[in-house]
């Protein structure tokens, strides 16, 4: 690996970019070992995570590194130790999905947020297979190679009141995993059934279906119960059934709310709102994430995704 100097700074503003995201009803999110859903599966092999170069360091093991100075949920964010993945560690920045053998989009406040794009593709990398494999597995050490792609160039970096994507180009074809299928004309149902894949909070890959549509009228985005959080930021939203890539995850409500709201450092817990998106512990919110979680449709990257596939 090439070595670089971590942004720390970058870190710090996007841990603190306004919630992505909330749990709506139960919480969905599973681990991949926990999930039998053969093309959920699939999908989850297209996803990567963004790591900080920084962190990692060769293994004993030829070919394979591991990730040091990565705390659990629990001692990265405050979160208490009885929620869900708090002893899991947090080694993901944001989210992102395979649309071309060497092509990925992710949000593009992952690459705008502090630094200049540039400093961002030179300072972390992209990981795929980020995920548990059982219970007890570690998912920080003996990464192969293999998994591990550099960002070669920005392709695009937006970020606006309107649009919020990039496209990257890695340093080789991505082996092992298929680019994935994205919507390329109409606008997504309302009854449609969706799913999200990345890294909630940084954590493993994480899979949460279960998640609807609940306000799809602007032209560029629409909103969603998906139980997601910062670290899904530039997560791809699936039909859940035809496994088509309809959107970006974007931004959304408050992660996790104090456990005392009269004890400013008590551990945090999970903000929890009614499946249709009301009555969040965390309290009423304005602008699109009124409606629950916001996701960018895919047709606004489609011209960067073509320019991109193109070179």
């Amino acid at each position: 690996m090439r070595n670089i100097l971590a942004l720390s700074a970058l870190v710090i503003s996007l841990n603190a970019k306004a919630g992505i995201d909330v749990i709506y009803g139960k919480d969905n999110r599973q681990d991949v070992y926990q999930v039998s859903n053969s093309l959920h599966l699939t999908l989850a092999k297209s996803t990567a995570g963004m790591v900080q170069a920084a962190m990692f360091e060769r293994s004993s093991n030829k070919n394979f590194f591991n990730l040091k100075d990565v705390a659990t949920l629990e001692k990265s964010q405050n979160v208490c130790p009885n929620e869900s993945f708090s002893q899991q560690s947090t080694p993901a920045m944001c989210s992102g999905f395979l649309v071309g053998p060497d092509t990925l989009v992710t949000a593009g406040h992952c690459f705008k947020s502090f630094a200049t794009p540039e400093q961002v593709c030179k300072s972390f990398v992209w990981v795929f297979d980020l995920d548990m494999k059982s219970s007890t597995h570690n998912p920080t050490r003996d990464i192969p190679l293999s998994n591990i792609y550099l960002c070669k160039q920005v392709i695009a970096a937006e970020l606006s009141d309107k649009t919020d994507f990039a496209v990257i180009k890695l340093d080789r074809k991505v082996t092992g995993r298929a680019p994935l299928k994205l919507r390329t004309s109409g606008k997504i149902s309302n009854s449609t059934q969706l799913v999200v894949i990345g890294h909630p909070s940084g954590l493993p890959t994480k899979i949460a279906p279960g998640g609807k549509v609940t306000k799809n009228i602007d032209p560029t985005r629409f909103s969603t119960t998906l139980d997601t959080f910062h670290g899904n930021s530039g997560s791809a939203v699936f039909d859940a059934t035809s496994g088509l890539v309809e959107g970006i995850l974007i931004q959304g409500k408050t992660d996790y709310v104090l456990s005392n709201k009269n004890d400013s450092k008590s551990c945090m817990v999970l903000n929890k709102c009614d499946e249709n998106g009301n009555n969040c512990v965390g309290g009423t919110e304005a602008g699109p994430i009124q409606w629950g979680e916001v996701v960018l449709r895919i047709d606004q990257a489609l011209p960067s995704i073509k320019k991109a596939l193109s070179i």
